[in-house]
């Protein structure tokens, strides 16, 4: 509990707290995939359907062969069905919860109650960040930067690899990006660029402008990046980074020190892989958190008594929304793993 001695007050030390910033949370891969509302008093599963294409091959896409639709003279061909996939996902409750004393409430000089409130909401869209990046990173369509294997990673991205990612993507018919969740208040989404984009940890930012052809976001022209910490593009990709995406520490090969990061540093070991996550249109979809009713703040001033609380000792700030996301087509998403360049 916040309590008035937790934090020793400053008396007679001026102020300036305007002038000092806090880690402000950033809010990027949870802005795309495809966008459902959760209804109230329904289910806690959400379900995305798709119909499958026909003669769908194992990856999704159809291939078909010209020659089984000839049709006969005076002959009616067999018909065809219709068929349904479902994918469905089960909601969870998320939330935080801050308490305080009355006296701190009450008569400590920074607005504690005021200051908890900004970052438990802060601290909600970090928490909806790491849910999209979790299970966005679990798919199952693998390309090593070198090797086979994500014990033998010890190399940079290079554009071979990202071709390779591209290929994977093209074969199952995956559509590129076109659309991402409004940045405003109210539940809905804006239109970008097509492209395929690529998250990636802000570490792998040098690797990713050491590609041959990058084109930085500064030379795009007329053309609008499709999210604020884009930083550039190589071919048909966009590249958005984000501290919040974090590698596997020492997961690759043995490298020499000073080659490539090894925890975050350069010493020698074994190289830590950097996830780069290549998603096309509709590979992933998420139960949005936006508008008012989606996400559910708790305040109860100090002075506010009740049976638990009787002779009004204590408060609690707090928030709390129902979130999930889910892996709609493995196919239209590749997981790039690879090392990160020393500097």
């Amino acid at each position: 509990m916040q309590t008035y001695s937790l934090v020793p007050s400053r008396n007679l030390i001026m102020a300036e707290r305007a002038m000092l910033k806090h880690a402000m949370p950033m809010k990027v891969i949870s802005t795309f995939g495809s966008q459902k509302e959760m209804p109230t008093r329904k289910t806690d599963t959400v379900v995305f359907r798709r119909v499958v294409p026909l003669d769908a091959a194992n990856n999704g896409a159809p291939e078909v062969t010209a020659g089984s639709y000839v049709l006969q003279e005076g002959v009616t061909p067999n018909s065809k069905s219709l068929t349904y996939q479902d994918v469905q996902c089960t909601v969870q409750n998320y939330g935080v919860l801050m308490k305080l004393s009355s006296k701190a409430e009450l008569l400590y000089e920074d607005d504690i109650p005021g200051d908890m409130t900004k970052l438990v909401g802060e601290h909600m869209a970090t928490i909806e960040e790491q849910i999209a990046y979790g299970v966005v990173r679990g798919g199952t369509n693998v390309v090593y930067a070198n090797g086979t294997t994500q014990v033998g990673v010890n190399t940079a991205i290079n554009l071979n690899r990202l071709r390779q990612a591209a290929r994977v993507l093209e074969k199952a018919r995956a559509q590129r990006i076109t659309s991402k969740l409004s940045s405003s208040v109210n539940f809905g989404t804006q239109a970008v660029h097509p492209a395929y984009i690529v998250f990636a940890h802000t570490d792998c930012e040098n690797d990713i402008q050491n590609l041959p052809g990058f084109k930085d976001i500064v030379d795009y022209g007329s053309q609008k990046p499709v999210h604020e910490r884009e930083i550039g593009a190589s071919g048909t990709f966009r590249f958005v980074t984000s501290p919040e995406f974090r590698p596997i520490a020492a997961a690759g090969a043995s490298v020499s020190a000073n080659t490539f990061l090894v925890n975050g540093g350069v010493g020698s070991g074994n190289a830590d892989v950097y996830p780069y996550i290549i998603v096309a249109e509709e590979a992933w979809g998420q139960v949005a958190v936006k508008g008012q009713g989606s996400i559910d703040p708790t305040y109860l001033p100090a002075k506010q008594k009740t049976h638990a609380n009787p002779m009004g000792m204590f408060g609690y700030v707090g928030a709390s929304f129902w979130k999930t996301a889910i892996r709609l087509n493995e196919n239209w998403m590749v997981r790039l793993e690879a090392a990160v360049t020393a500097l």
